[in-house]
């Protein structure tokens, strides 16, 4: 990955958007987020039973910043698990429809490198397609994103085969990103928005070697990876063993089809949608809740099922994400988070299962 070097003036114009780059005291941090909350809710990682969960926080000082995963990812703030579409009412003219999208505005802090990936791959399905997602949309622009780099890696994880990780590249998709150099904080601001948010605070810029820091880190988390996936030629190999053994093992031995892995991944975003009426069918709620292809009604169509059996279904989801994703969007639909396996109650990992394919190939284990 290419490091980026924008010299003493740490400003720069990226895809026409201002991006300057900051220090900040550490003891400042909680004051400013305090700041620019006012008339926002604040959603960050806090602690919830002994493990860091996304929340709104009673208080700014109660947020885990150091945190490691969490089940549930920070874009479930922007895409909700469910939510109501509409409400239809029946009239005597007929029928009226109240859309109404209730979406207050709001700072989402702490959110790791894969997790702003997770959330660029949400942005392609929702909002540049042929149709756009309004309600996903408008929960997008209302949030203030704050990046926050990893300090640790953990055993799951594997973002770095994945190219998502441990720090972000790419300049879209957030309004701050930190990093922590010890003593101080490098506050990326991306946007004018984040421009006018960080403006009093009158930091000092960046410099150059703020920025060796930041990439001696980076290369120090390099080193902790224990996971990883050789991802060169993973799409055509996962395509070209469709009918692998390791589908039909897997899916036989270990699968419960109880939808853990698609429920906690970031990334999918399918979902059904339910209409509930009253009793005089005069009023219904139309709903939509984060659906699974997991499921066994989820191939269902008119006179049969064309993923009727468990292995097609798991099959289905190590190949979406490891392969056909790259047709719909150009990326991978799998940011190394280890969600999956995490809470798989069997411990299914899919680099396990990519890893086999491969040696079956000849490229070995790695």
């Amino acid at each position: 990955m290419a490091v980026v070097r924008l010299g003493r003036t740490a400003a720069k114009n990226v895809r026409g958007s201002m991006y300057e780059v900051f220090l900040l005291e550490k003891e400042r941090l909680f004051p400013w987020l305090d700041e620019i909350r006012r008339g926002r809710v604040m959603v960050g990682p806090v602690e919830e039973q002994g493990f860091p969960a996304f929340r709104e926080p009673s208080s700014t000082h109660d947020l885990w910043l150091d945190y490691g995963l969490t089940m549930m990812g920070p874009q479930t703030c922007i895409y909700h698990l469910t939510e109501k579409v509409c409400t239809i009412q029946r009239t005597d003219e007929g029928f009226e429809i109240d859309d109404t999208v209730t979406a207050q505005d709001q700072l989402l802090v702490g959110v790791h490198s894969c997790d702003l990936h997770a959330i660029l791959v949400l942005d392609k399905a929702f909002l540049r397609g042929r149709v756009i997602d309004r309600n996903y949309r408008i929960r997008r622009e209302k949030t203030v994103v704050v990046g926050y780099h990893c300090t640790s890696v953990c055993s799951q994880c594997f973002c770095a085969s994945m190219g998502t990780g441990p720090f972000f590249e790419p300049r879209e998709g957030y309004d701050f990103l930190l990093t922590d150099l010890g003593d101080r904080y490098m506050l990326e601001a991306l946007g004018e928005r984040a421009h006018g948010m960080v403006a009093p605070l009158r930091l000092h810029k960046a410099e150059e070697k703020h920025f060796r820091e930041k990439e001696e880190l980076r290369q120090q988390l390099l080193g902790q990876f224990t996971k990883r996936l050789d991802t060169s030629r993973i799409v055509e190999i996962i395509l070209r063993n469709q009918n692998h053994p390791v589908w039909r093992r897997t899916a036989d031995e270990r699968c419960l089809s109880c939808t853990n892995c698609t429920k906690v991944c970031p990334t999918c975003f399918c979902y059904s949608t339910r209409d509930l009426g009253d009793f005089e069918l005069k009023k219904w709620d139309r709903t939509r809740a984060k659906d699974s292809c997991q499921e066994l009604h989820f191939a269902e169509v008119h006179g049969s099922n064309f993923r009727g059996i468990r292995a097609a279904r798991l099959r289905q989801f190590v190949t979406h994400k490891l392969a056909t994703w790259w047709e719909q969007f150009g990326c991978f639909g799998c940011i190394g988070c280890g969600r999956c396996m995490t809470w798989c109650p069997t411990h299914i990992d899919l680099t396990h299962m990519a890893k086999e394919i491969m040696a079956t190939e000849g490229l070995g284990m790695r």
